[in-house]
């Protein structure tokens, strides 16, 4: 069983690393410790930008918990510092549905496949597919999931 750990107003882009060290950072330890003793998998459901602060995800346990950032962390900079030991889910952007076009969608989606290769990687929005959605990018991103997603 998983649960949401949200936080864009928490988000390390939006406070100075001394406030974000002091106030944020060591409640997301306790909460995620609380749930991983509960037998609960913690997904860091988590908007805004993160990179700053990817490196902190290595103090977490690993393979015990999901990242789901909204599209503004950077994904290689997760994947370099922490893909072996957390998967993410995510992050194709919700504008890029809404605004993109299917080969955007197409590209995105190889593009972020890429580094994780077979492991690491659940394939999902970033945040929620919009309401505002194109259709063609919505069976684009299932076609691109389908072609780029296979094990190699």
């Amino acid at each position: 069983m998983g649960t949401w750990v949200g936080g864009w107003r928490a988000a390390s882009a939006m406070l100075a690393p001394k406030l974000w060290n002091r106030f944020v950072w060591p409640y997301y330890l306790k909460i995620v410790e609380a749930l991983l003793a509960e037998n609960i998998t913690p997904i860091l459901h988590w908007d805004q930008d993160w990179t700053r602060d990817l490196v902190r995800l290595q103090e977490l346990p690993a393979k015990k918990c999901i990242l789901n950032p909204d599209g503004m962390t950077d994904m290689r900079k997760f994947k370099e510092l922490v893909g072996n030991r957390m998967a993410m889910m995510g992050d194709v952007p919700a504008s890029l549905f809404a605004a993109g076009t299917p080969d955007d969608i197409s590209n995105y989606v190889r593009d972020l496949i890429r580094p994780f290769g077979s492991k690491g990687l659940i394939l999902s929005s970033g945040c929620d597919v919009p309401v505002n959605a194109k259709p063609e990018n919505v069976e684009a991103f299932v076609a691109a999931a389908r072609d780029y997603g296979k094990a190699g």
